[in-house]
C-alpha cells in the first residue's frame, strides 16, 4: 500500500510541474459551486428537494437514528435495546444521562442539523439572483426552505438550549470561529416569526397536488410547527392560536383506523400534516434503514428501541393502542410464503423485552435491510389537537373545550380494532390468537372537565400513549419540567435490576439539555461555552 501512495505522490508532482498557469487558471470541469449551478428554477428545485431530502435523514442515516436515541430512548418510554450495553454505548450514556462533550449523539446531532441548515442557507442565498417566470413559486420555495431550517432550529434548542443563530451561509474557517450562542428565547422569537412569515406564504393542503406534492411543506404544516415551537417555550396564548389555525383549516382530520398510520405506508393520509419521505411515494422520497434498526434481533434486526414496561403499564384496561406500540416474545406474524415468523426478544440488551410495533415490518413488507420504504409522519393532526388541548389548560381556557379535543383522540382509540390486522390468521379471532397481548373488550371512556390538575394529567397521559415511540417523550418532558420528569425516568431505568439504584444525575440542569460538542467549543476558540452542569 506504501508503494502505491509514494508512486501516486510522485505522479502527482510531476503533473503538477509540468503544467503551465493557463491551464491551472482553468475552472476545473464537473465541480458545482454556488455560482456555477444555481442558475435556473430547475436548479432551485433540484436543491430544495435535496433540503428535503437531509432533513428526513435520506443520505444521513445517523441523522435518522438520533431523531430517535434522544426523542425517546433517552426518556421513561424506551431502552436502547442493540446486541448488549455496548452496542452503541454513547446511547446509554445519552439514557442514563452521563453522556460527556465528545459523545457521537451529542456531536453528531448538533453536526447535522447545522449542515441541513448550511444546505438551506446556500439555497436561499442563492434564490433572489434566479430568474423565475413563475413569481409565486419562487416565493414557495423560499418559504420552504425556511420552514425546514427552523424545523432544524427546534431540533437544536431543545437539545442544547442557546445555540448559535446561523440565517446566512458561513465561510468555513472565517465565519465558524466566530459564533456565539445565541439565547433561546431569542432563537424562539426567530422561529415565530419565520413560520409566521412563511405560513401566509404556503400553500394550504387543499390548494396543493397531493399525487405530485405530498411531502411538501404546507400552510398547516407551518402552523403546526409553530404550535409546537410555542408549546416547548410555554407560550400557551400562542401555541394554542397556531394549532386553531390547523385545526380551523378543515384540511386534515383523524385517519379512522389508528393502525393504519404505521401499518400503510402508501397511504396519504388526512391526519398527516407534514410527512418526511422514505418511500417511493409517487417516485418521491428515499430508502431508508429504521426498520431494520428497530426490529427483533430474532428476525434479522439489529434490536434497537425497546418500550419499557413503564410505558407499557401507562395504557389503560381496553385501549387497542398499546397493540399498535409495542411487539413482544411469541407474537406471530406470517412470511410471504404463508408461514409463520415468531417474534423472539431475548438474548440481548432489550430492556423490558419488548420491541416497537410502528416500525415493525412484517416480512412481506420487507425490503433489503437499506431500503425500506418507512415515511415518518411528522406533525399529524392527533399530535395537533392535543397541543391544542394541552395550551387551552395551561392559559386557562375552557376545561370542558379541552377535553373535547382529547376525547376525539381517544374516541379513534375506542374505534381502532382490538386485534393486529397484519398479525397471522385470516380472522380476527386468529390474529388476536397470534398476539401475545390481548385487549379487554371494553372501552376507554371519555374525560371528564373536573379539575385544572387532573385534565392536566389526563390530557400528559394521552400524549404518551398516542405519540409512544415517535421521538416525542423527551420533549414533553422538558417541557413538563425536571421535578415531573425525573421521577418518571428513574422509575422506568429502575425495572432492571441492574439499575435498581439508579438516579439521575443533577436533574435540574441535565434533564434540561445536553452537553455541547467539545469539537464546537473547540472550534471557536472557547467563544461558545459549556453547559452548566457538564
Amino acid at each position: 500500500m506504501n508503494k502505491y501512495i509514494k508512486s501516486f505522490l510522485v505522479l502527482t508532482v510531476l503533473l503538477l510541474t509540468a503544467c503551465g498557469e493557463d491551464f491551472l487558471d482553468r475552472p476545473p470541469y464537473g465541480i458545482l459551486t454556488n455560482n456555477t449551478y444555481y442558475k435556473t428554477p430547475d436548479d432551485a428545485y433540484t436543491a430544495l428537494t435535496a433540503c428535503y431530502s437531509f432533513v428526513a435523514g435520506g443520505d444521513n442515516s445517523d441523522m435518522a437514528f438520533e431523531q430517535y436515541e434522544l426523542g425517546d430512548m433517552t426518556s421513561d418510554d424506551a431502552w436502547k435495546g442493540g446486541e448488549s450495553d455496548n452496542d452503541r454505548p454513547f446511547v446509554n450514556d445519552l439514557a442514563f444521562f452521563r453522556a460527556m462533550s465528545n459523545n457521537q449523539v451529542v456531536e453528531g446531532w448538533w453536526m447535522n442539523n447545522y449542515q441541513g441548515i448550511f444546505r438551506i442557507n446556500s439555497l436561499l442565498e442563492a434564490l433572489p439572483d434566479i430568474e423565475f417566470s413563475d413569481a409565486a413559486l419562487k416565493v414557495r420555495y423560499d418559504g420552504e426552505a425556511r420552514f425546514l431550517r427552523a424545523y432544524l432550529y427546534l431540533n437544536l434548542v431543545r437539545v442544547y438550549g442557546d445555540i448559535p443563530l446561523v440565517d446566512q451561509k458561513l465561510v468555513y474557517g472565517r465565519d465558524e470561529i466566530n459564533l456565539a450562542r445565541t439565547p433561546a428565547e431569542q432563537i424562539h422569537q426567530f422561529l415565530r416569526t419565520e413560520l409566521t412569515t412563511v405560513a401566509a406564504t404556503l400553500p394550504p393542503k387543499s390548494k396543493m397536488n397531493l399525487t405530485s406534492e405530498w411531502g411538501r411543506a404546507s400552510q398547516g404544516a407551518a402552523y403546526g410547527l409553530l404550535a409546537r415551537v410555542e408549546l416547548f417555550f410555554k407560550s400557551y396564548t400562542e401555541a394554542r392560536d397556531a394549532a386553531k389555525k390547523v385545526i380551523d383549516s378543515g384540511d386534515y382530520s383523524l385517519e379512522p383506523q389508528y393502525g393504519d398510520l404505521f401499518f400503510k405506508n402508501d397511504l396519504i393520509s388526512e391526519e398527516s400534516i407534514f410527512e418526511m419521505l422514505h418511500a417511493n411515494t409517487n417516485g418521491n422520497g428515499d430508502d431508508i434503514i429504521l426498520p431494520t434498526y428497530y426490529r427483533s434481533r430474532g428476525v434479522g434486526g439489529w434490536g434497537f428501541l425497546c418500550p419499557t414496561k413503564s410505558l407499557v403499564d401507562e395504557f389503560e384496561v381496553g385501549d387497542p393502542r398499546l397493540l399498535y406500540t409495542i411487539t413482544e416474545t411469541g407474537d406471530k406474524f406470517p412470511r410471504r410464503d404463508g408461514t409463520i415468523e415468531v417474534q423472539n426478544h431475548t438474548g440481548y440488551a432489550s430492556g423490558d423485552g419488548y420491541h416497537s410495533r410502528k416500525m415493525f415490518y412484517p416480512e412481506p413488507r420487507r425490503a433489503n435491510r437499506s431500503e425500506m420504504d418507512l415515511n415518518k409522519k411528522e406533525i399529524r393532526y392527533a399530535d395537533v389537537l392535543l397541543m391544542y388541548a394541552e395550551a387551552l389548560i395551561e392559559s386557562d381556557g375552557s376545561l370542558s373545550e379541552a377535553c373535547d379535543y382529547i376525547n376525539q383522540v381517544r374516541d379513534r382509540a375506542r374505534k381502532t380494532y382490538k386485534y393486529d390486522p397484519e398479525a397471522y390468521g385470516d380472522t380476527p379471532e386468529e390474529k388476536i390468537a397470534s398476539r401475545m397481548t390481548k385487549i379487554a373488550a371494553v372501552d376507554i371512556p371519555d374525560v371528564k372537565p373536573t379539575s385544572k390538575e387532573e385534565v392536566r394529567a389526563a390530557l400528559r397521559h394521552e400524549r404518551r400513549v398516542e405519540l409512544a415511540t415517535e421521538s416525542r417523550r423527551l420533549y414533553d418532558l422538558r417541557r413538563w419540567g425536571w421535578q415531573y420528569s425525573t421521577p418518571l425516568i428513574e422509575k422506568a431505568r429502575r425495572s432492571l435490576a441492574s439499575y435498581a439504584n439508579w438516579s439521575l444525575p443533577n436533574p435540574e440542569l441535565r434533564m434540561e439539555r445536553y452537553p455541547i460538542p467539545q469539537s464546537e467549543i473547540d472550534r471557536t476558540f472557547g467563544v461558545i461555552k459549556q453547559n452548566e452542569g457538564w
